[in-house]
């Protein structure tokens, strides 16, 4: 067998295996087509299941648990004790148990007072009197004076001795003093030196003291005002360091000598002014006035 033959004869080959390929796929797609035919018409003849008509669960579920219910023991609560008698028993016993607070002895503040205004009044300067002229010189002054101003000479009159000069008891802004005058004004002694009108044309020449006021500013400062007779004014101020509560301490603010303010427990006085808190290490400006009691325990 020649090389040609054995050309024909492989070409053949691979025909008839492709005819034999395409037979076989046929045969497959009629064979499936016949088995999905013959399920479909099993199928079809199946007749439908009875589905059994069910009861109501919710129903039977309800049944259930009030039959559990009602077959449940009723509990029995046991006697429990009355609490509010407890609490109070409590609370007195621990109130009974607190130590009394030890309040200190505070200071006769009306003695204070009367003490610094004593040391404040003592003191004030004692009034300055100006060395006075010769009165009889003033009047001879006040003579010359008088008749110089005069337009036309008058006849002369009998003068008086300078201790007939009339010191007036006070001065009525309502009159007008010829100069010359002599009167007692606001504790002091004034003398016109022209024709007055009201209080003008007088001159304090002996300042004295017309009025003292002492006037409370603040907690603890007081301020005296001395008003002397020709109208000049003098004040002076001081405080009294008496013990005032602050309420708890409250960091930042600033206390003054006597302040007492409550800190972890204990009473604190303020000895000089001060922002430390009471009982650091290094705080000079605090005193344990009143120490802490002990802690309220139950009793076992």
């Amino acid at each position: 067998m020649d090389e040609r033959e054995l050309l024909i004869i492989q070409t053949i080959g691979e025909e008839v295996r492709d005819i034999v390929a395409e037979i076989k796929s046929q045969f497959s797609r009629d064979v499936k087509q016949l088995v999905d035919d013959a399920v479909k018409a099993a199928v079809a003849e199946i007749p439908a299941p009875i589905v059994p008509e069910l009861p109501n669960v919710e129903q039977l579920v309800t049944d259930a648990v009030k039959s559990a219910v009602a077959e449940m023991p009723t509990p029995v609560l046991p006697d429990l004790p009355d609490f509010s008698q407890l609490v109070g028993d409590a609370v007195k016993a621990a109130v009974a148990e607190i130590p009394l607070p030890v309040v200190p002895e505070l200071p006769d503040v009306q003695q204070l007072v009367s003490d610094a205004v004593q040391v404040a009044v003592g003191e004030i300067p004692a009034p300055i009197v100006p060395e006075l002229p010769s009165v009889e010189q003033l009047v001879a002054d006040a003579v010359k004076s008088a008749m110089a101003e005069r337009p036309t000479p008058a006849a002369p009159i009998d003068g008086r001795d300078a201790l007939q000069i009339e010191l007036e008891p006070c001065i009525d802004p309502q009159k007008s003093y010829p100069r010359g005058t002599y009167a007692t004004h606001n504790g002091g002694i004034w003398r016109s030196h022209e024709k007055t009108h009201g209080m003008r044309g007088w001159e304090c020449i002996v300042d004295g003291v017309a009025g003292v006021n002492i006037k409370q500013d603040e907690e603890r400062l007081f301020t005296i005002t001395l008003e002397k007779a020709s109208g000049l004014i003098e004040e002076k101020s001081f405080a009294i360091p008496v013990t005032i509560y602050r309420d708890v301490f409250k960091a930042g603010n600033e206390y003054d000598p006597g302040d007492t303010v409550t800190w972890a427990g204990s009473l604190w006085h303020c000895n000089e002014k001060t922002a430390d808190k009471p009982g650091e290490p290094g705080s000079k400006g605090w005193t344990l006035a009143v120490k802490k009691g002990r802690d309220l325990r139950d009793k076992p």
